[in-house]
């Protein structure tokens, strides 16, 4: 087994110290280290980054400051537009699905921090959507936003939720109130990790 010599000025880091001087979302890193494409190693279940090293990877790279990716289904345009000028200020990478098919497509292309969901749309639904991302990504956050919270499909995707974080946003809503929604869910799936 290969032994990794640290050198007694070299700074270690955390997962979350790591992601605050990339200037990115802890998840997004966590899963760069999975795939081995930034420079880690494993400290019991938490991985740890070498600061000079991370740096260098960083600086060839160019990926400071990068933002947590989040899809947004919805089948209204306009809703997507709101979001996006809402959230893209916040540093957030937004990407966007008028349709459940086209969202679990993005899904399956890039992995998102978290996902938006509205649950009334024509074809696939938004239970129908969270059933199939729960088998791709079990524990991916998921915001419904919806005009409908004591509708039928509002329990069906409580139901179809599983262990994934899940949390309501009623439409209409404010900027405050989704920008707040957001950073609860990511913190607190970060906790969960």
């Amino acid at each position: 087994m290969e032994r990794l010599q640290i050198a007694p000025n070299d700074v270690v880091m955390n997962a979350q110290e790591a992601a605050d001087f990339l200037g990115a979302h802890v998840e997004t890193v966590r899963r760069l280290a999975r795939r081995g494409d930034i420079p880690s190693f494993k400290v019991g279940k938490d991985w740890r980054f070498r600061k000079e090293a991370l740096s260098q990877w960083a600086d060839s790279h160019h990926l400071r400051n990068c933002p947590a990716n989040i899809l947004i289904v919805d089948d209204e345009e306009p809703i997507h537009k709101l979001i996006r000028r809402m959230l893209a200020p916040e540093g957030y990478q937004i990407h966007a699905s008028s349709k459940g098919e086209g969202g679990l497509a993005i899904v399956s292309t890039i992995k998102p921090d978290l996902v938006l969901l509205d649950l009334q749309m024509p074809g696939m639904n938004g239970p129908e959507f969270l059933l199939e991302l729960r088998k791709i990504f079990p524990v991916l956050p998921v915001v419904i936003i919806t005009g409908y919270p004591d509708s039928d499909l509002m329990s069906k995707a409580l139901e179809a939720t599983g262990n994934g974080p899940i949390l309501l946003v009623p439409k209409p809503f404010t900027k405050e109130q989704l920008i707040q929604s957001v950073r609860m869910i990511l913190k607190g799936a970060i906790e969960k990790k």
